[in-house]
Formats: C-alpha cells, sequence, structure tokens
C-alpha cells in the first residue's frame, strides 16, 4: 500500500483528518493499521483460480477449498459450455455438472469507482483500501459498512465525516466513539444523540460543551479540551494507538453506588409482550411462494434459519438485573458485561450520572478511565423511529412485526438476520435491501422470491446463485447476468427448466420436512453435505 498512488492519497487525507480532531499529526497512516483495524471484521484475501491475483472477499462463510474469481476478470460475453440436461435428475446430478462453474467472486466494485485497494462490495466510491461494504463514500480505510462517507478510518457501520474508530449515523468530526447518531465534534464517547462538542460522555442527548456529561461554559470546555486532545495526540505518536472507548473503563474500579442512587427514583418500566403471528404468517407465505409448500411454526426452524448468519449474544442489566441480547453489530460485543444497561435505563442515567465541575478540572488522559468509571454504562440497544411489535429486535430503525433482526431499517416482517433495509418477509438474511419473500439470502439487493441467493442484483425465483445481476427463473448460476431459466448460467427451454426444479423442490421439502433444515447452502456447494 505505501507505495502506490491510493495510499499517498489517503495518506494525505489521514494527515488532514488528524489535524481537524486533533489538532495536529501523529504520523503515517501505515504506522496506525494495527490498531485501526484491531477488533474489527476485516477484508480477507485470497488467489484468483483463473490469474493467480489477489482477490479480496469479506465473509467468513466461504469454504476453506473456495475457487475464486475477481469480479474484473469476468467475461459476460463468453459463451458457457453446454450442460447435457438428461443427466440432470436431482440437486447431486446438478452440482456434478457444473462443479467446475462454481467460483465466488471478490473484488466486487458497482457503479462508479476510483482509487479501491484490496476491498470488496463498494458501490460509486472512491479512494478506499482494506473495506468493505462502502457506498458512496470517498476516502475510506480500514472501514467496514460505511453509507455516505468522507474521511473515514477504521470504521464500523458509520456514516459521516472526518472520523477515526467510529460507530455513528450521520455525524461529524468523531474520535473513538459508538452508537453515536446526529451528532458532531464527540471523543471517546458511547450513546449520544444529537450532542455537540462531547468529550469522555455517555448516554446523554442533545447537549453541548459537555465533558464527563457535564456541561460547560464554553471557554471552560474549549480550554479543558485542548488540554485533552493534546494528551491523546501524544499518546498516539508514541504508542500508534490509543485504548478504544468500549474497552476504556474495562479495568477501573467498578462501584456502583453512585449509579443505584441515580437510579433510586426511576419509574417502573412496563412490560411489553410482541405478538410473533404475523411473523408466522409472513414466514409460512414466504415458504409456499419459494418452495410450493407451507412450513409452519419458525421457531421449529430458527437454527437452520441462522446459519452463517451474524446474532446475539446474552447479557444482563447491571442496574436492574433485566436481561439483555447483545448484537453482532458494530462494537456492541466488546462492550463490558458488568456496565451494561438498556435503552430506558441510558435515557435516564445519562442526565443523572455527571463528574463534578472539580472532576472534570482534574481530569487527564491518564487518569480518565478510573475517573469515568462512575458514569460510564453501555447500552447495546438503539431503537430508532416507528417501531411496532418487534421481538427481539435490539438494534432497529423503523421496523415492524419482526423477530431477532439486528440493525432492521425501514423493514417489516422480517425474522433471523442482520440488515434487512427497505425490505419485507425476509428470512434468514445478511445485508438485504430493497427485496421481498426470499428465505437465507445474503449480501444483496432487489432481490423478488429467492433462497440461497449471496450477492445478487435485482433478481427473481432464483435458487443457489452467487454474483449474479438480472437473472431470473435460474438456479446454480454463478457470475452470469441476464439469464432465465438457466441452470449452471445455461439457459433451457422454460418446460425443462420447469420439471428440472420441480424435483429439485420435491428434494429440499423432503429434507425440510424430515430434518426441519436444508443441509445444502451457498456456502458449501464445493464441499456439499451428504444426503441427509
Amino acid at each position: 500500500m505505501e507505495n502506490s498512488d491510493v495510499y499517498e492519497e489517503l495518506n494525505k487525507k489521514w494527515k488532514s483528518t488528524c489535524h481537524v480532531l486533533l489538532g495536529g499529526g501523529v504520523g503515517e497512516l501505515s504506522s496506525f493499521a494495527e490498531w485501526l483495524k484491531s477488533d474489527r471484521p476485516h477484508a480477507r484475501t485470497a488467489k484468483s483460480s483463473l490469474s493467480g491475483n489477489n482477490v479480496s472477499f469479506f465473509d467468513s462463510s466461504y469454504p476453506k477449498n473456495a475457487r475464486w474469481i475477481g469480479f474484473e476478470e469476468i467475461d459476460y460475453s463468453a459463451a458457457e459450455q453446454p450442460i447435457d440436461i438428461n443427466r440432470i435428475k436431482d440437486i447431486d446430478s446438478i452440482l456434478e455438472a457444473v462443479s467446475e462453474r462454481i467460483r465466488y467472486c471478490g473484488n466486487i466494485l458497482l457503479g462508479e469507482f476510483s482509487g479501491i485497494e484490496k476491498s470488496t462490495t463498494i458501490l460509486d466510491s472512491h479512494y478506499v483500501y482494506a473495506s468493505q461494504w462502502v457506498s458512496k463514500s470517498k476516502y475510506i480505510a480500514y472501514t467496514t459498512s460505511c453509507v455516505l462517507g468522507e474521511c473515514l478510518f477504521g470504521g464500523h457501520w458509520v456514516s459521516g465525516s472526518y472520523q477515526i474508530r467510529s460507530n455513528t449515523f450521520m455525524s461529524h468530526r468523531c474520535f473513538e466513539v459508538v452508537k453515536v447518531d446526529y451528532s458532531s465534534d464527540c471523543y471517546y464517547s458511547h450513546g449520544l444523540s444529537a450532542c455537540h462538542d462531547c468529550l469522555f460522555c455517555f448516554n446523554l442527548k442533545s447537549k453541548r460543551n459537555a465533558i464527563g456529561n457535564n456541561p460547560l461554559p464554553k471557554d471552560k470546555y474549549l480550554a479543558l479540551k485542548g488540554k485533552l486532545l493534546s494528551e491523546i495526540r501524544e499518546e498516539l505518536e508514541k504508542n500508534k494507538r490509543v485504548p478504544h472507548v468500549y474497552g476504556f473503563v474495562a479495568d477501573a474500579k467498578l462501584d456502583y453506588s453512585r449509579m443505584k442512587e441515580a437510579f433510586s427514583g426511576m419509574p417502573g418500566q412496563p412490560e411489553t409482550k410482541a405478538d410473533l403471528a404475523p411473523v408466522e404468517k409472513a414466514f409460512t407465505s414466504a415458504a409456499r411462494v419459494i418452495f410450493e409448500t407451507e412450513l409452519k411454526g419458525i421457531m421449529k426452524y430458527s437454527e437452520w434459519l441462522s446459519r452463517n448468519i451474524p446474532t446475539f449474544e446474552n447479557g444482563a442489566s447491571c442496574a436492574s438485573g433485566k436481561g439483555l441480547l447483545v448484537s453482532d453489530y458494530g462494537d456492541f460485543l466488546q462492550f463490558p458485561r458488568n456496565r451494561l444497561i438498556n435503552d430506558a435505563e441510558a435515557d435516564w442515567i445519562g442526565q443523572r450520572l455527571t463528574l463534578s465541575d472539580d472532576e472534570c478540572g482534574c481530569l487527564s488522559f491518564s487518569s480518565a478511565p478510573e475517573s469515568l468509571s462512575p458514569i460510564a454504562y453501555y447500552d447495546p440497544e438503539w431503537q430508532v423511529g416507528k417501531l411496532n411489535n418487534n421481538f427481539e429486535c435490539p438494534v432497529s430503525v423503523d421496523v415492524s412485526n419482526s423477530y431477532r433482526t439486528i440493525i432492521g431499517v425501514s423493514s417489516k416482517k422480517c425474522a433471523i438476520g442482520r440488515w434487512p433495509r427497505e425490505s419485507d418477509n425476509i428470512f434468514g438474511l445478511h445485508r438485504v435491501r430493497l427485496s421481498s419473500f426470499c428465505i437465507r439470502c445474503f449480501h444483496s439487493e432487489k432481490l423478488q422470491r429467492c433462497f440461497e441467493v449471496l450477492e445478487g442484483r435485482n433478481c427473481s425465483d432464483c435458487l443457489y446463485c452467487h454474483n449474479i445481476e438480472n437473472v431470473h427463473d435460474s438456479m446454480f448460476c454463478f457470475n452470469t447476468k441476464n439469464k432465465r431459466y438457466a441452470i449452471g448460467n445455461v439457459e433451457l427451454p422454460k418446460e425443462k427448466y420447469l420439471e428440472i426444479k420441480k424435483r429439485v423442490l420435491e428434494q429440499l421439502n423432503d429434507e425440510l420436512t424430515r430434518t426441519n433444515a436444508i443441509s445444502l447452502s451457498i456456502f458449501n456447494l464445493l464441499d456439499r453435505p451428504k444426503k441427509q
């Protein structure tokens, strides 16, 4: 990277970002790579089976024996070798016929782009390095899941500008922050909304010029901010890293007495019960559309649906003891488990736990962990917008009638998955947008009635396909576009295709009936399990 034009451009932006955030430079971007990507999912690299060139990919579910191809190596105009359709009797015979065509694709770049290195699934972006799932952004390095970003380094589910090691939504000029939205000029903070000029703050809304949750006169705030940023800059220059905000107080002495006092007047939280009937009905409808049979009781199929899907870990509020789901989203799994609280508790405690003026005046970067320990609590819930009848969906934006989803956005009737966006009737999903009536689909958009589709765009009625675009009524297709009634990228007469599809569905339905699961997935086609 250090010798490339992409690196030189990103290094300039890194230095300008450090000046904007910290008031001065701290060194070359390459010196901070390990810190920026630490505790972050990051792009992996494999060799293309065609050229031997490096191919970047992300999802860890790909098989170890996967054959890879770079997106730039695909020849969409090449004629496909024919398939002897008379030998196709079932799924095994299909896989035997198409096995040489099964190549997983990396280096996926879509739209207008320039200056991309060691990255994949990049849309309309420029100057991106060692990153993935970046859309409409520029000057991005060591970042995962970024939309509408500029000058972002070490981000994880982030949007906005001039940020280092952040998890934010539409925020600007932030450093080491998690779960921050519509905010600016925030440092070492968690759980802020519509806050500006805040350092070492936790679970605040609509505050300005605050340190340790204590709003200060602007002149006093700026003086303390200058001192603290100077200390952070010195630490970065010396050690090429600083602690992360979620681990900053992990080793500090913990005394709950101050927290319990703050909670003493909090009213009880009403119990809410979700009705799973809409989810059950939607799952049955989706199964009927895809498998041409009814599946009832989503819980019975939950283990199968959750395969290859980021999920949750269990936690509990240290304030009330109530159970919490900690999502595999952003840095949430890194939160200290003895400092967890829920959304309602965070709203209450953020207004009541503050450092005093004297405590703020004595604050230094080295003493901050102990000083902040009494107010530093982490909320793994993030509920925004219109929400209705959701069950175990702790991170949601405008979601209704859903079950066990992570970061659902403007979606309804979805279950068991992460990041359904503007979608409905999707089950067992990971990052699916603008889609409906799909089961077990991944990293795709504009899908209709699809099953086991990975990296699909504008497709319908497809089964077991990868990296396809504008493909319809097709099975076991890879790295192709503009096909209909195709198997292994070869188009068949409609009647013949439907005849084969009927036998495939019968086989899938037989296994579902017997085991409540389907062993074959888009991720294990090259190492398919034995018949169940």
